[in-house]
């Protein structure tokens, strides 16, 4: 039977990882009829394609089908030399204390809602831990207050459930004007009353001389609400499963808590929640012997990277002793993920306060619910009875 990639197929959603084997040994630059994109799943091709943005461009957007407010405003969607400009300029407002900062907050929230699950004997994972959090401390960042931060989290449930299938847009109907609108309200609260956040960070670094439109704030600001609710929001729930899967790694990490970060670094590279990003191609290029043309769209699958037996021993073996292997699950080259060290820390307390509380949690598989998007790996629902 002739393969065909199928993104609807429940089997795909519950376990992609056989299909992108399958798509590595025998199509690994696969083109797909419906909508012309190129799927390519091998380890050296995407290496070889992220340290490449002048041919690999993002500058058409790097979700699947993206949206105007974000295209040419965004780290994720511009290329160098004006990406390296604007990371710059936007890292000024994640400094590490500002991460730190964070984090009391984080772990007092953590502790409260795994204690509250432990009290009632299980609950939702993410609507109960995961997702509050993750808001809560994002909203605290970005200067948001409760009601914003509120507005902010009800605005994002629709994220990755595209009206137009798996391989649609992830910011889907009225979402991305809808969250574009209340950010720029913050914007405009700023400019009256600077506080200790990112918002009042990157307001001050224009009045200084910046290069940076206030478009440019409030759409990197959008970007940090939807990368930490792509990455938090669904690797939390993630990890919490893979720990599931293997017991004994999960008592080794409630037991040593400094086997934390080697269970998170392991998880990201295992079962990513960042499946995959897209690139505009502005040369011809050949991948495994296919020539594909200028003007194309690829799609560059991590999480297939991620398990490609060809660079990574043993690579669907979660393992957490594992030594440490270059792995795309914070991504790769000038886009490497620059929130990847708020995030590492985020997860890192969560896990800290939650694991201990939680014990030996069992996952409730047949009521979980997952995202219905290529582009991210995660959980809408998680039950854990305790």
């Amino acid at each position: 039977m002739a393969f065909r990639f199928d993104p609807r197929d429940p089997a795909f959603v519950r376990d992609p990882y056989p299909t992108y084997k399958e798509m590595r040994d025998r199509h690994p630059a696969y083109r797909m009829d419906e909508n012309g994109f190129w799927l390519i799943t091998r380890y050296e091709d995407i290496s070889r394609a992220l340290a490449d943005s002048t041919t690999y461009s993002s500058s058409r957007g790097n979700t699947t089908v993206d949206t105007p407010v974000r295209v040419g405003k965004t780290l994720g969607t511009i290329d160098p030399p004006r990406h390296d400009e604007l990371r710059r300029i936007i890292l000024k407002g994640f400094t590490p204390a500002r991460i730190e900062a964070a984090l009391p907050g984080v772990r007092e929230h953590s502790r409260k809602l795994a204690n509250d699950l432990r009290a009632k004997g299980g609950g939702d994972l993410v609507l109960e831990l995961g997702r509050p959090v993750l808001f809560n401390a994002l909203g605290r960042m970005l200067g948001l207050d409760d009601a914003a931060a509120t507005r902010a989290s009800q605005l994002m449930t629709g994220l990755f459930h595209s009206t137009e299938g798996p391989m649609g847009s992830p910011l889907p109907g009225k979402m991305a004007p809808d969250i574009y609108a209340l950010l720029s309200d913050e914007l405009k609260k700023r400019k009256g009353a600077r506080g200790d956040d990112l918002f009042s960070a990157l307001i001050s670094a224009r009045e200084q001389g910046a290069n940076l439109s206030e478009d440019e704030i409030v759409a990197n600001m959008m970007t940090v609400l939807l990368a930490g609710n792509a990455s938090v929001g669904h690797f939390f729930p993630n990890l919490m499963h893979a720990l599931w899967l293997h017991p004994h790694a999960r008592k080794a990490v409630r037991e040593n808590p400094g086997l934390v970060d080697a269970a998170i670094e392991e998880a990201v590279r295992w079962d990513t929640s960042t499946q995959c990003f897209a690139r505009h191609l502005t040369a011809d290029v050949e991948i495994a012997g296919i020539k594909i043309p200028a003007e194309s769209r690829l799609v560059l699958f991590y999480g297939s990277a991620n398990r490609d037996e060809r660079v990574i021993a043993n690579a669907d073996r979660f393992d957490i002793d594992r030594p440490r292997v270059r792995h795309f699950g914070w991504g790769s080259g000038p886009h490497f993920c620059f929130g990847a060290p708020t995030a590492k820390a985020m997860v890192r307390t969560i896990l800290q306060e939650a694991l201990p509380v939680l014990g030996d949690y069992e996952l409730d598989m047949d009521k979980a619910v997952r995202v219905h998007h290529t582009m991210v790996r995660g959980f809408k629902i998680l039950p854990a009875r305790l």
